[in-house]
């Protein structure tokens, strides 16, 4: 998702990315809790019937799932924020407070948009400064890394 915003008075342009994020961290704990409900259900009547061993496999695959949700929601917490100002380009990424930060001059600064040469695979979009790269938008879906693309053409010329 590609967030953009100009603040008049400093001639500032921000732009914040993030993944598109379906689930909430309350809904997986509901999605949790009712998985694990029907998945203990299941176990114990195998276990009253006599299928013990049912019962363990069902509490490693509950595990296996509140750990897959939790690298999803993880992932789905990742922001690039990207600030043009008339001297400077600010690349800060991070989760919940900037990890990388870095800096271009604005005046060097270009734009590295690839395609992939292998169809059905997603394009690169790079800023590059004397050899420096940093990759943004890799979360992206095509169309929006297309528009951020544009759309930095336009702020940075």
């Amino acid at each position: 998702m590609v967030e953009s915003e100009h603040d008049a008075e400093t001639g500032e342009n921000t732009i914040v990315l993030r993944p598109n994020g379906s689930l909430s961290r309350k809904q997986a704990w509901a999605l949790l809790a009712f998985c694990g409900l029907l998945m203990g259900m299941i176990g114990f009547f195998s276990f009253l019937v006599g299928a013990w061993l049912v019962l363990p496999f069902s509490g490693l695959e509950w595990l296996l799932l509140a750990y897959c949700l939790h690298l999803s929601l993880r992932q789905s917490q990742l922001r690039e924020v990207i600030t043009i100002t008339d001297a400077v380009v600010r690349i800060e990424k991070g989760r919940d407070r900037p990890e990388q930060t870095y800096k271009f001059q604005r005046a060097w600064v270009m734009i590295d948009w690839m395609q992939s040469p292998i169809r059905g695979r997603p394009s690169r979009l790079a800023l590059k400064l004397h050899g420096k790269e940093v990759e943004i938008g890799r979360f992206l879906v095509e169309s929006e890394r297309q528009a951020l693309a544009r759309e930095l053409k336009v702020l940075l010329h």
